[in-house]
């Protein structure tokens, strides 16, 4: 318990000196103060509206505002008796107002939305026609299948109709007992060695591709079929065919004026993360920054806990604009904003 009372105090102090350096002026009418603090309606109002609508909902009646208020009251109480303490210049403290320094440096200069270039239409327009495959796509289906090898004419022919009809009856058959049963029957009828390696898997081909691949009447059979049947023998010139549909894509077709609204925010994005980039690196410049690659080396690194690999850098923090924004694949560094007071310390509900 007076670990957890400590590690709250620790947060409270980050977030109160957080808010000391960048928390707009207090405002509106004082509803509580103390030795060395206020809180304002105002305040009161902002720290509410940060909670999500269903914690926000509990807080309507005047006993439920002062639960609330007293979450406050008793964070602004903690901060000034860590301030006292002396913790104010404690390096884990330093720690975490730089980490959060560092997001409001990178918030205030990137995540403003006043401050983004637009993008012109012509630029938006040359990205849709570079990228159309995005935006059209002919329906696609994914089937397997069996092939029996009989060009038409061929002596063979008859037999292996007869072959496949027999095939055709141990799928229906097996069907009822095993989701596998196709995948058994293409292992042990099916003289297509390339397909067959798939377990006649031919993955999602357009009509066209289907047609160029095997045959017109193939591909124009398949696409009359709906997603998870199958077959019953289909004869082409090149051969017989038992075909299960596995999967369908429907036709995909998003004009630009559709679309524009999108790729307006992904260019958008790309250009801030260049920006924050070319930004990034003359900061560094500027820094002259050098680094000892005998010194470095010599860090010893200790080993990975047992379980599962986790995020590296600092758990929980995230340096950048936030999801989608610069940043997003570099290393986590500091919280999009002080923790909440209310439910720092949380209490047993009655």
């Amino acid at each position: 318990m007076l670990r957890r009372i400590a590690l709250f105090g620790l947060a409270a102090l980050a977030a109160a000196g957080c808010q000391s350096q960048s928390a707009p002026k207090k405002s509106g009418p004082v509803i509580a103060k103390g030795s060395g603090f206020t809180i304002t309606a105002d305040e009161f109002k902002a720290r509410l509206d940060e909670q999500s609508p269903f914690i926000r909902a509990r807080y309507s009646s005047l006993e439920r505002k002062k639960e609330f208020l007293d979450n406050l009251v008793r964070f602004e109480v903690l901060a000034r008796e860590a301030e006292k303490s002396g913790l104010a210049a404690d390096p884990d403290v330093q720690l975490t107002l730089k980490k959060i320094m560092v997001q409001k440096l990178v918030q205030k200069k990137f995540q403003d939305q006043s401050k983004a270039t637009p993008i012109p239409d012509e630029g938006l327009q040359k990205y849709y026609d570079e990228h159309k495959s995005e935006y059209h796509r002919p329906r696609r289906m994914r089937a397997a299948i069996v092939v029996f090898d009989a060009p038409q004419g061929s002596p063979e022919r008859g037999k292996k109709l007869a072959a496949a009809r027999k095939a055709l009856a141990a799928l229906k058959a097996e069907e009822k007992k095993t989701p596998l049963a196709f995948t058994k029957i293409v292992n042990e009828y099916s003289e297509d060695a390339a397909s067959k390696a798939a377990s006649g898997d031919l993955g999602f081909k357009t009509q066209e591709e289907l047609a160029q691949a095997h045959s017109k009447e193939l591909a124009q059979a398949v696409f009359a079929m709906k997603q998870g049947e199958t077959s019953g023998v289909i004869e082409v010139p090149r051969g017989l065919y038992l075909v299960k549909v596995t999967a369908q894509q429907e036709e995909l077709n998003r004009p630009f004026e559709q679309v524009k609204g999108q790729i307006q925010n992904k260019l958008a994005r790309e250009l801030k993360t260049k920006e924050f980039d070319a930004w990034l690196k003359k900061l560094k410049e500027d820094a002259a920054v050098t680094v000892d690659d005998k010194a470095l080396e010599a860090v010893e690194v200790a080993a990975a806990p047992p379980g599962p690999p986790g995020m590296q850098g600092m758990p929980g923090m995230q340096m950048g604009p936030g999801p989608g924004g610069p940043m997003g694949a570099h290393p986590p560094m500091g919280p999009a904003r002080p923790p909440a007071p209310a439910p720092a310390a949380p209490r047993d509900e009655k």
